[in-house]
């Protein structure tokens, strides 16, 4: 998100504070430098055949997964369901946490070969889960159908998603693997169609992904779900546990009581910090911890001709490099952990104090070395960007040319001056102090910078300064009629609901205290006059532009920046993805971008979102190139101009496409008044600024 784009949504009039909040940007203050997490590896254990000698798996399995070796945490996994004891497995991303239950699961229904009904149920926070993990069931079973044949284990997704026929095929001949969601689980102990699911007298296990989603009042519901399930099969079911993160406070045996507690709580069933599996790791780079002297010389020397990974595996910045970004050992067994991210910036910083070398170099060796651990796969990193909101533009209570300013988000300064959030006019870019009047106890002090509250309360308003004079008694008279009654007893006077519209002038002093005017002219600078307009923010002092109650603070004031997710989300897509077609390197089929959201609502609204943008897209850039092509556009040949670039045909666009006759003019008619008025419809300035309902 670009400086450009932020600023494109903000006019503001003082040119200080303007100079200030580009400064500001330019040095990246909403982007901070990106972290690095080193991908760790996983300790390797036990390949397929050792563990089927050791019959902690059926020889079947082997079908499913030949020649398959398993990380140590999966066998760890296997060996407590061999135990028949409830465990929950905690590791990172792309370690194999489904198999720790799909093995198992898979090895009892080959031990129990003529069990009928459900025999699993597996349970997802979302069906994009349910419908992945289908497939990699459908995988497992295309290799054992490669050398068995058809595989006897069912698998069956229930989601509520299902056609009629489907569902009625799958609640009259349950599979023994049910692939649902905790909705659907809740709606099935109500339900007699699927009582067979919940009633079945051969139910040993119920798996729960992502355990990190079940808090706080979801928890409770699903921590329910779960005991009425018990009651209602009279089955005492295996119950199995995974998530990326769940603690990360205190010492690793802190970190498996703290599951434990969470993961007893949910299932109702007593799980012991030792049936909480995390993961091992082991070191990519068998390297000694190299000396400073190897450092300085490899940080001398040029990075090595031949970039292959077996040179960066022995080179010893490699070795630095995972010890100090990657792994750290803890506790008195020396257990390797993963590194908290940290910058490139920061990193460079240590290996400039531990070899002396200029900080510059350090910084390059390292970007260096990390593309090329990335290009030959010899050390896989990730980097974490985290995007902030504008927020407000803070300031002093003082003249424009002695105020001071500040991004930080705190009440008060050093030198115990109040801080205030500022918003600007969206017309003319005049700035208000956002403030809290109290005309008992005469002091003004700084509110929340919340401008979508628009709840009328007569102590919450804005703040103009006057200097220069904004604003005067006689410039009453511009206001509008319809704030006025006329009587002949009193002459044109407010009407009572916009009596605090009117501006009232205060004296200030800059720790907020209200003084009189009279004393105030004869004091120092320290003092400021200043016009105070109650909420809802109604007329602007500076252009006179009046607004009504029914439009929301967000649409007449602005932050340094209001953007929603979705927005910011779409325009980091787009740039991220413009930024990939332009790298020689990258093949334009591969400048792609995934978003993902573990949250459904917000997923559905993205998807919308992205939808929207696309179509937004695709019109402006037909009419960018109709402008080119054309120089100049009347209203008379513009829908004709802009579907003519678009290059598309009726089967893109119409419901019924016609290849003869007089029908065919008119999809295309039609198409063409639908693209004129979206034209004009996205010229208007209004598109801007909107906020979205879910």
């Amino acid at each position: 998100m670009t400086p450009s784009y932020i600023t494109s949504f903000l006019q503001i009039k003082d040119p200080r504070v303007e100079t200030f909040v580009h400064e500001q940007l330019q040095k990246g203050k909403l982007w901070t430098d990106p972290l690095v997490q080193i991908n760790p590896a996983y300790k390797k254990s036990l390949d397929i055949s050792q563990l089927v000698a050791q019959n902690i798996l059926h020889p079947d399995c082997q079908k499913y997964f030949p020649k398959f070796q398993f990380y140590y945490h999966q066998e760890q996994a296997f060996r407590a369901y061999h135990q028949n004891l409830p465990y929950v497995l905690t590791t990172g991303t792309g370690s194999g946490k489904s198999l720790s239950y799909v093995v198992p699961i898979i090895d009892d229904l080959h031990r129990n070969p003529h069990l009928k009904g459900v025999r699993a149920i597996l349970v997802y926070p979302m069906n994009a889960l349910i419908n992945s993990q289908k497939g990699e069931f459908e995988k497992y079973f295309k290799k054992y159908a490669e050398i068995a044949g058809e595989t006897p284990i069912r698998v069956e997704q229930y989601t509520g998603q299902e056609e009629l026929t489907k569902k009625s095929e799958i609640q009259n001949n349950p599979p023994h693997i049910l692939l649902t969601n905790y909705v659907m689980l809740e709606l099935m102990l109500s339900r007699k169609d699927e009582t067979a699911f919940v009633e079945s007298p051969i139910l040993k296990f119920l798996v729960l992904d992502e355990l990190h989603t079940y808090r706080g009042r979801q928890g409770a519901d699903v921590a329910m779900v779960i005991r009425k399930l018990r009651q209602r099969c009279g089955q005492d079911f295996l119950c199995i546990g995974t998530s990326a993160t769940m603690a990360t406070e205190g010492t690793r045996g802190d970190r498996r009581q703290t599951v434990a507690n969470v993961a007893s709580k949910l299932f109702g069933t007593a799980i012991n910090p030792e049936q909480v599996i995390d993961e091992t790791l082991e070191k990519a780079i068998a390297l000694p911890t190299p000396t400073v002297s190897q450092l300085q010389t490899v940080l001398r020397e040029p990075i090595p001709t031949q970039k292959t990974e077996a040179n960066f595996l022995k080179h010893p910045l490699s070795a630095w490099i995972e010890n100090n970004f990657g792994l750290k050992e803890e506790g008195e067994d020396q257990h390797l952990v993963r590194r908290t991210p940290r910058t490139l910036s920061e990193g460079a910083s240590q290996l400039h104090q531990e070899t002396g070398i200029d900080l510059e170099i350090c910084l390059q060796k390292l970007r260096e070395h990390f593309l090329w651990g990335s290009e030959t796969k010899g050390l896989a990193f990730r980097l974490h960007q985290f995007i902030s909101q504008g927020g407000s533009v803070y300031t002093t209570l003082e003249k424009p040319e002695r105020r001071q300013l500040t991004l930080e988000g705190q009440y008060k300064t050093d030198g115990d001056r109040l801080l205030y959030p500022l918003v600007f006019c969206r017309e003319c870019g005049q700035d208000y102090y956002m403030v809290q009047y109290d005309s008992v106890r005469n002091t003004v002090t700084p509110r929340l910078p919340n401008i979508y509250d628009i709840e009328a309360d007569q102590h919450q308003g804005y703040l103009a300064l006057n200097d220069p004079e904004i604003w005067d008694e006689e410039k009453v008279d511009n206001l509008p009629d319809t704030w006025f009654k006329v009587t002949k007893r009193h002459g044109r006077t407010p009407k009572d609901e916009y009596l605090n519209h009117i501006p009232h002038k205060l004296w200030l002093h800059s720790d907020g205290k209200v003084v009189q005017g009279a004393v105030a002219q004869g004091q120092d600078q320290d003092i400021v006059s200043a016009w105070f307009v109650a909420q809802p923010f109604l007329v602007c002092l500076n252009c006179g532009v009046v607004h009504t109650r029914k439009k929301n603070e967000y649409s007449k004031l602005a932050r340094l920046s209001n953007e929603g997710r979705s927005t910011s989300t779409t325009l980091l897509c787009l740039s991220t993805v413009s930024r990939l077609k332009e790298e020689p390197a990258i093949e334009p089929e591969s400048a792609k971008i995934l978003s993902f959201t573990d949250n459904r609502q917000d997923a559905s609204l993205q998807a919308g979102h992205f939808n929207d943008f696309v179509q937004t897209s695709f019109l402006r850039a037909a009419l960018n190139r109709a402008l080119k092509e054309q120089g100049e556009l009347t209203h008379k040949n513009l829908a004709a101009a802009v579907v003519a670039t678009m290059g598309i045909d009726q089967a893109d666009y119409a419901k019924e496409v016609v290849e003869f006759g007089p029908n065919v003019q008119k999809n295309e008619q039609a198409f063409k008044k639908l693209i004129e008025y979206r034209l004009y419809e996205d010229l208007r300035r209004g598109w801007r600024i909107v906020q979205p309902n879910l």
